[in-house]
């Protein structure tokens, strides 16, 4: 049925858009501060058919295939300009980016000519030249040529950036939590239940327009970074009609065609990534859980029996290769003079699935080994996301849009761990657990705009809500142990001592709405012979987080407990039937250190007041204040006050721009910035991870951090698209948040007395057409290399010592692209250095870190059918190296790497390699 309905669907779309319109579009900019102009007329040379530019400098213009054409683009104060040599194919239908010089008396009635190829690489090239801030980007154009697949992979390309966990984002060295991410000029909130962190591979590199890392501040960003601000835009209505259907095939060396292991249950919405009701937790539960333990045994014997005893796995059949099905549509259409309406709409659905073989094993400070488990993770993965923009210029002065984006993840996890534990001297214990664990995580993410050209100014707008939430009902852990291999056991605690990673259930849900507004206003005006800018603005917003976990474990109604045996047979983890209950006086008994059920609200108001100047045909200074006051609380459920933070910052910055030739800069930044706790690092309960191991819990002492921070940089362009820079900066914390290792496992949040980041970057993306042969006209070679050095002074320390938590001191990315029209050949690479992963209890204990890995992926891509079908080849991390890492013993060896000598692999996992077939049809 839904095949025929998805059937029906593309075959409708299919229908409406045979005969597509093809529309010759660009962009008119000011050439020496970037801006667009708004009203410009553009019109074709020898006809009279013509437009005026958009309030974002827009145009476009309805043209027949395969001709040439000339447009005449003038405004009232600048030169007129005449661009030739346009050619509209049935293959491309070319963007011709223009830009317009400031008239003189003299020159007022002189019209400027130059051709479309020449006039868009200066567009190009004025557009990075002129950026206000050290800010580094990717555009659609680099990430469809690449195989990303979310948003990322695509930031670990980015200058200076790498990805930690498949999703967070590294800059700069610095930890995930010293970030802030913008989705379409919205604040987004942090999707993880137990750190300050965004996971951006639940945004799909398909529906981006661009993505850009500020690492220097401007008063218009947000005030809560020191690593970047990431702004994320998704793409805008399109300049001709647009229909494509994507279909990819992937196929995983360690999973795809080999045994794969399920687990109970399967809910009947669960392929759509959506939970039913199987996995509730009982309301007769839930309704009394305050005083669960002082109600009658027979009620809470009643109870315990309504859970289903679905702990453990069964064989499924072998995994089948990953599917992903996409499409894209959209259109805009002229109407009448200036007036103009655009969409662009997405749908993708996708299934996957992942075998994921780990490691873990424990030392003691002599290197003795403590216990040694290896588990495989079977992993299922549902997605679906879908993409709305809406865009009306009702005249050359005024444009409103909404953007709309929505994903959602489930997967389902079986883990099936076994090892032993001789911690004990010489009595070893064998080990045999499970994990059956589902998860949901989504994002909802709307934005209503307006860009406004009022006289001689300009005013843009938003108010936006964004919701994240994370839904994992009825997580299971189960462990048993041996003391011959063959005769497994449990012991259950009395109900006022069980233990979660024992015999425990978890149901947890976290979601947060971020309702925000921004407005911006600037004024041009004219001062010492050149043209200022005077911007003022305001932005605000309203968190509120609401947590609950319920964190359950067997335990038993004697006072001296239980000792539960293992079940015989296949299942051996099957042990709570009814029989067993009622056998061993079995219940259920909240865990009140890993449950918790509280709010958290954050109010931030923000403005500032910025001045572009300009003070000669060579230097630039774009500088201004930042004053934010935000007010954080933690309340829980009872609503009594627990934690409360407020804060009043003022946050000066400067971004002086020296134009040394024309073709380069020289940049010089500094600022400051806050970087706030997050709610979870506030709260005090604690958090088990089977993955890790670790417990996780908050300090409610936490308080800001407060940053200052400096860049230089040298710039040279040497054509557009093309890039020379080298970056050196320096970073100074106080009262940075770390987290430290409290014991026995339990990783917590700390402010350290202040901490010192310093190093350089340098870029290089340059065509090799200067070979001169057809094939390096094609060939583009790109590298960023970053080294970051940095030392903290943690609490109850007379010295800076060791890395901050997170940090590398080392980024390699690389990569060599060959684009040949229809023809297109991109290999990339990228090594990230060793990082402190989990920092050590104290000056005794081994800090563990993370093994540098390089990964090499590749791409092939051929367009046919004159280019409506584009086919891909992507093999995804080519050399499959494993994800390692290790205690660090010798404190003496001076570099974090590893040294097989004296140091000891803990944890490692694998993923494979991964390979994938793309088709996209367009229609």
């Amino acid at each position: 049925m839904y095949l025929r309905l998805l059937t029906a669907f593309i075959l409708t779309i299919c229908s409406q858009i045979v005969y597509s319109q093809v529309r010759l579009s660009g962009k008119v900019t000011d050439n020496q501060t970037g801006l667009p102009i708004a009203g410009a007329s553009v019109t074709l040379s020898g006809e009279q058919k013509g437009v005026v530019t958009d309030v974002d400098g827009g145009f476009y213009i309805p043209v027949n295939k395969n001709a040439k054409y000339s447009i005449t683009v003038s405004s009232v104060g600048y030169q007129a300009k005449e661009v030739t040599d346009i050619e509209v194919t049935d293959k491309e239908v070319p963007t011709v980016n223009v830009t317009l010089e400031k008239a003189n008396q003299q020159l007022q009635e002189v019209v400027v000519k130059s051709s479309a190829k020449r006039e868009s690489v200066a567009s190009l090239y004025n557009t990075q030249k002129l950026s206000a801030s050290i800010s580094d980007g990717i555009s659609a154009d680099v990430i469809k040529k690449s195989p990303d697949r979310n948003t990322g992979d695509v930031l670990k390309r980015v200058s200076g950036a790498s990805i930690q966990d498949d999703k967070f984002v590294i800059i700069r060295g610095l930890n995930e939590r010293y970030n802030t991410a913008l989705l379409n000029n919205s604040i987004l909130p942090s999707t993880e239940p137990d750190k300050r962190a965004f996971a951006f591979n639940i945004i799909p590199a398909a529906v981006i327009d661009n993505v850009v890392i500020f690492k220097s501040a401007t008063p218009d960003l947000p005030g809560d970074f020191a690593g970047g601000a990431i702004k994320i835009t998704t793409k805008q209505y399109p300049t001709t009609r647009l229909s494509e259907l994507s279909l990819s095939i992937g196929y995983n060396s360690i999973t795809t065609f080999k045994g794969f292991k399920t687990s109970e249950p399967n809910g009947k919405y669960d392929f759509l990534g959506f939970f039913d009701d199987s996995r509730d937790l009982p309301r007769s539960y839930y309704n009394y859980r305050s005083n669960f333990t002082s109600l009658p045994a027979d009620y809470k014997t009643a109870v315990t029996k309504l859970l289903p005893n679905n702990y453990g796995y069964s064989n499924g059949s072998n995994a089948l290769p990953n599917l992903n099905l996409n499409y894209i549509g959209g259109n805009s259409k002229l109407i009448t003079g200036d007036k103009k309406f655009g969409y662009i709409y997405s749908i993708g659905y996708g299934i996957s699935q992942q075998y994921k073989p780990s490691m873990l094993t424990e030392y003691d400070n002599s290197k003795n080994e403590l216990y040694n488990y290896n588990t495989d993770a079977y992993i299922q993965k549902y997605n679906l996301n879908a993409i709305l923009n809406l865009n009306y210029s009702y005249n050359s002065n005024n444009t409103i849009s909404w953007k709309t984006l929505f994903n959602n993840d489930l997967s389902k996890t079986t883990g099936i761990r076994d090892g032993k534990n001789i911690s004990n001297g010489n009595d070893v214990l064998y080990y045999k657990s499970i994990l059956n664990e589902a998860r949901q995580d989504g994002l909802f993410n709307s934005v209503f705009d307006g860009k406004h050209k009022i006289g001689a100014g300009a005013l843009d707008w938003n108010a936006s809500y964004s919701y994240t939430y994370r839904n994992e009902p009825d997580q299971r852990i189960l462990n048993f142990q041996s003391t011959d291999n063959q005769n497994y056991f449990r012991t259950i605690n009395n109900e006022y001592s069980p233990v979660i990673q024992d015999a425990g259930r978890i149901w947890s849900k976290t979601n947060e709405n971020i309702i925000g507004a921004n407005l911006n206003y600037q004024y041009p005006f004219d001062w010492l012979s050149f043209e200022q800018k005077l911007k003022i603005g305001y932005s605000g917003y309203y968190r509120l987080k609401n947590v609950d976990v319920n964190a359950l474990g067997y335990a038993s109604l004697n006072a001296g407990g239980a000792v539960l045996s293992a079940a015989q047979g296949e299942n051996m983890f099957a042990v709570f039937s009814q029989e067993n209950i009622d056998r061993y006086g079995l219940v259920i008994a909240n865990i009140g250190n890993n449950s918790t059920n509280y709010q958290g609200k954050g109010f931030l108001n923000g403005g500032y007041i910025m001045l572009n100047n300009r003070f000669t045909n060579k230097l630039k200074f774009d500088w201004g204040v930042r004053v934010e006051n935000y007010n954080q609380r933690l309340i829980p459920v009872s609503g009594s006050l627990k934690v409360q933070r407020q804060n009043l910052d003022f946050l000066p910055s400067g971004n002086l721009t020296y134009e040394l030739t024309p073709k380069t800069n020289l940049r010089l930044a500094a600022s400051q910035s806050v970087n706030r706790p997050e709610f979870r690092e506030i709260a005090s309960y604690s958090l088990y991870d089977y993955n890790t191991d670790f417990i996780y819990k908050g300090d409610p002492d936490l308080i800001r951090s407060k940053n200052i921070n400096t860049d230089l940089r040298y710039e040279f362009f040497p054509a557009a698209g093309e890039i020379i820079s080298a970056t050196v900066f320096y970073k100074n914390f106080k009262n940075p948040i770390e987290q430290i290792n409290a014991g026995n496992n339990i990783l917590s949040y700390q402010n350290a007395i202040k901490s010192e980041v310093y190093g350089g970057e340098l870029e290089i993306r340059k065509k090799l057409d200067f070979l001169s042969s057809d094939f390096f006209n094609n060939l583009t070679f790109y590298t960023n290399l970053s080294y970051i050095h940095g030392s903290i002074q943690l609490q109850n320390s007379n010295s800076n010592s060791g890395l901050m938590q997170g940090l590398s001191p080392y980024i390699i990315n690389g990569g060599l692209t060959y684009d040949n029209r229809d023809f297109a050949v991109n290999v990339l690479f990228n090594r990230i250095g060793p990082r402190l992963a989990f920092r050590g209890q104290n000056d005794q204990a081994q800090d563990i870190y993370e093994k540098p890995r390089s990964v090499l992926d590749a791409q092939v891509s051929k367009k046919l059918i004159k280019n409506k079908l584009e086919v891909k080849l992507t093999v995804g991390d080519i050399l499959a190296q494993p994800f390692k890492m290790y205690y660090r013993f010798d404190k003496t060896l001076k570099s974090p790497e590893y040294d097989a000598s004296s140091d000891k692999i803990t944890r490692q996992y694998k993923m494979g390699s991964t390979g994938i077939l793309s088709l996209k049809y367009n229609f």
